[in-house]
């Protein structure tokens, strides 16, 4: 049952779905990975043997982290990439035509 945001760093408590976001960890994705399994094995590897785990970041944690599966099977907490913002007015044509100069 989750309790509190993965981040061991914060100590928000789960109180609903609408607060946050709700990572699904299907640990048999790893466990494929690990031993190397074919495709048509997949449909076999489906079991209680390769549980289905929860994990929640709160509002706060959730802008800045993800939660992921290791290709080890093991979950950890990873920033966010941010993607650099584009500069708004710019003359980029100019640019262009004295480097081709």
């Amino acid at each position: 049952m989750l309790t509190k945001c993965f981040n061991s760093q914060c100590s928000a408590t789960f109180h609903s779905l609408d607060q946050g976001r709700l990572f699904r960890i299907d640990y048999s994705e790893a466990l494929k990975k690990i031993a190397g399994m074919r495709p048509k094995e997949d449909r076999a590897s489906r079991s209680k043997t390769y549980p289905i785990e929860h994990f929640w970041l709160c509002e706060k944690c959730a802008v800045v982290f993800s939660v992921e599966l290791t290709a080890g099977g093991e979950v950890c907490l990873l920033p966010i990439a941010r993607k650099p913002i584009a500069v708004v007015g710019r003359n980029t044509r100019g640019a262009r035509k004295a480097a081709a100069s």
